[in-house]
């Protein structure tokens, strides 16, 4: 009986300690993520730590209405009025127009979402050691399950103990430790660190609102304009309200009838999951005008990326069936 008191007492506090010390060496590592960056964050960098991938989506259509390249009218029907694009984001946005050049923009907001030059945003922000990266969350994950698996384990132990008079001092003890792991996993816990900041990046989050010209409402005061506010409050904050920004609201407010695409790929998965809480701003490549047709961009650099594209259609090809052109001020229509 004494050497099962003894072998029971053993892999009782192995089940309470080992699986706890994981957890915590897990945790450690996960919020240490890779040396921040030099550089501060860009503008749809701001958003997605604002507001996830739809505050990046919302971002872009501000920014592209703004400055005239899109357009929302009164149905809530988003129009290219010139085909440029500052980033992959915009490209992407310009892809989902249709043969047209335009869609609701409420499915629009939806789908783009998903993108993955969206997903990109997320990227540079784990590459700048602002948020975890989808594997790490998912090893703390892992982690913090083994824990509560040994913790279910060590009570079941601790409670048998109990009936035993010869093991009673050491059965109070395990129960004292299961006590000081439910603290733990509580503390430690992959919930805590929501929707995946690192403290460099809550630190820095926080800070953009309290200190600095991105807290400001006035669109014409904030450094990127009605875009800047959009990143940083959302649609409701630029004063003063512009057209465009009742569209948005109207589009989030507006459930549509097939809500994501069927198929998305495992890390715009993780893109959307951290929205309950990254995009390259190369203007290289060019996006499809219709199965008919291609733009080809051409660099010019203004804007907050310092990059912009002025795309036109090549000489064999148009943006319809029909014979119009992309022109500089003009919209691609059939």
């Amino acid at each position: 009986m004494t050497a099962g008191i003894v072998a029971l007492t053993v892999a009782m506090f192995l089940a309470f300690l080992a699986p706890s010390a994981w957890l915590t060496v897990t945790r450690r590592r996960t919020l240490a993520g890779p040396p921040p960056a030099p550089g501060e964050p860009g503008l749809l960098e701001v958003a997605y730590l604002r507001g996830g991938p739809a505050r990046v989506v919302d971002t872009v259509v501000a920014r592209m209405c703004e400055d005239g390249r899109v357009s929302v009218d009164s149905t809530g029907k988003l129009k290219v009025e010139r085909a440029s694009a500052d980033n992959a984001v915009e490209r992407a946005l310009l892809a989902r127009c249709g043969p047209d050049w335009g869609t609701k923009l409420y499915r629009l907001r939806v789908s783009l979402q998903f993108d993955a030059a969206v997903d990109g945003v997320r990227s540079s922000l784990v590459n700048r050691g602002l948020l975890m990266s989808a594997a790490a969350q998912q090893k703390w994950r892992r982690a913090a399950d083994v824990q509560v698996c040994g913790l279910v384990v060590g009570a079941v132990i601790a409670l048998g103990l109990l009936g035993v008079p010869a093991a009673l001092p050491v059965a109070i003890v395990g129960l004292a430790v299961l006590a000081g792991g439910i603290k733990l996993r509580i503390a430690h816990g992959p919930q805590t660190a929501k929707p995946g900041f690192t403290p460099h990046g809550r630190e820095f989050t926080d800070r953009l609102g309290t200190v600095g010209p991105w807290r400001v409402r006035a669109s014409a005061e904030h450094p990127e304009g009605v875009a800047g506010v959009v990143a940083m409050h959302g649609t409701d904050g630029p004063e003063p309200d512009q057209p465009y920004l009742h569209q948005l609201r109207l589009a989030i407010r507006t459930r549509p009838r097939t809500s994501t695409p069927a198929k998305t790929s495992k890390s715009a998965k993780s893109s959307a999951a951290s929205s309950a809480s990254y995009s390259s701003y190369s203007s290289s490549g060019g996006y499809s005008c219709s199965s008919a047709s291609s733009c080809s961009s051409g660099s010019h650099h203004s804007g907050h990326s310092g990059h912009s594209s002025h795309s036109s259609c090549s000489s064999h090809s148009s943006c319809s069936s029909s014979s119009s052109s992309c022109g500089g001020g003009s919209s691609c229509s059939s």
